[in-house]
């Protein structure tokens, strides 16, 4: 368990499931495995990049919705200032 450290340090969830089992760790999230013996560093890595994969892309999406929203908010105000 030592090598799986880093990933585990601030608590791990594993649930029975189905065929297999749900595990949640603050880094990886939530994943799912049907052996207990897929929990790896390199299964922990592969999430922990998965994660941060989903999160660039949600935090990409979130700009650009939110981006465009606050450009047309801005040049409906500032339309008022800097036309006559």
């Amino acid at each position: 368990m030592i090598e799986l450290r880093e990933w585990i340090e601030d608590g791990i969830t594993i649930r029975k499931i189905g065929n297999g089992y749900q595990v949640f760790t603050i880094p990886t999230q939530h994943f799912d495995i049907t052996e207990l013996d897929e929990l790896t560093p390199d299964r922990f890595r592969a999430e922990v990049e998965k994660q941060k994969n989903f999160k660039e892309l949600q935090d990409e999406l979130w700009n650009q919705t939110i981006g465009k929203r606050v450009n047309e908010q801005s040049a409906e105000l500032f339309k008022d200032l800097f036309n006559d």
